[in-house]
């Protein structure tokens, strides 16, 4: 008996609930799933399935037994995996969830360097800025800006962003920079949704908050948009540095209130728990490691 076979086969009717559509799902017939799975009932000489014209349910040991079977095969599944990756080139599809801002400015480097090295995998980037369920939605790497919050995931920290408040030069000569943030309610200013929600922004100097009612005629749900639209003058914004580095260095906009703190965050390649960090993963969080270790070309 081939008690790995029969395990499978017993995983795969508990979870099509049934024989027929277990048999449909996959290459084997449904004699043959039967068929293990009485061999593994009598190996354990106990009833794992109950069994009717119409539906078949576990047992309460079947139950028991089903979920201690998850775990083990996919152990063994990521050690078959593992064993057979020494042995090939990394190759197949990579499924990886962006922020899309960050995506377009920053990723596209280091997307051209993986596949130029490892041209047999597939990228697939979905750019998106909600937080999508990497689980259900089949990613393999996703990349987030921002606190974490308690999950199941695995996380590693690429490096941190902070937020700062800019505007253009010629906005600042013709209606002046303010000093404090209180002075903010006295100048139009520029609300990125993405970032924050509402039109109150918060300042911190000497662990003292300070929070400040905008006054706003732009709403947009882009840095990119917000940026933009503060380069052509139309008031100030607050905005990841990562999207306004390049604008500041070239004199486009200039950081106002910088000697209050207003919040950084953390940038995290985060993968699943339950699946086997492939190669092909581990490979690219590699890379990001690499163009990320040093002080980031933002800052």
């Amino acid at each position: 008996m081939d008690k790995i076979a029969c395990m499978r086969a017993f995983v795969a009717v508990v979870e099509a609930n049934g024989f027929s559509s277990a048999a449909r799902k996959s290459t084997k017939t449904k004699a043959l799933l039967s068929k293990y799975v009485a061999q593994l009932e009598n190996e354990l000489d106990t009833r794992l399935l109950q069994r009717t014209t119409r539906h078949v349910s576990t047992t309460e040991v079947g139950r028991a037994y089903y979920e201690r079977c998850i775990p083990l095969l996919e152990d063994l599944d990521e050690l078959e995996s593992s064993v057979q990756e020494i042995h090939t080139a990394p190759s197949g599809e990579l499924r990886i969830s962006t922020p899309t801002t960050f995506a377009e400015l920053y990723l596209i480097d280091v997307i051209t360097e993986f596949s130029t090295e490892f041209p047999d995998i597939r990228i697939n980037m979905n750019l998106t800025d909600r937080v999508v369920d990497i689980v259900e939605e089949g990613i393999d790497l996703a990349l987030r800006i921002g606190t974490l919050e308690d999950s199941a995931l695995f996380a590693r920290r690429l490096g941190s962003i902070q937020i700062v408040t800019c505007a253009s030069p010629n906005y600042l000569l013709k209606n002046g920079e303010p000093q404090t943030p209180e002075e903010l309610s006295n100048h139009q200013c520029i609300i990125d949704t993405n970032l924050t929600a509402n039109s109150r922004w918060s300042f911190m100097l000497d662990s003292v908050q300070s929070n400040i009612s905008i006054t706003s005629s732009h709403y947009v749900n882009s840095a990119i948009a917000a940026k933009e639209l503060a380069i052509r003058s139309n008031g100030i914004t607050l905005s990841p540095i990562f999207a306004v580095g390049r604008d500041i260095k070239a004199g486009n906009l200039k950081i106002i209130l910088n000697k209050y703190d207003i919040q950084t965050f953390g940038l995290y390649a985060v993968y699943s728990h339950r699946k086997h960090l492939s190669t092909k993963v581990r490979l690219f969080i590699d890379l990001l490691v690499k163009h990320f270790k040093n002080v980031p070309e933002w800052e």
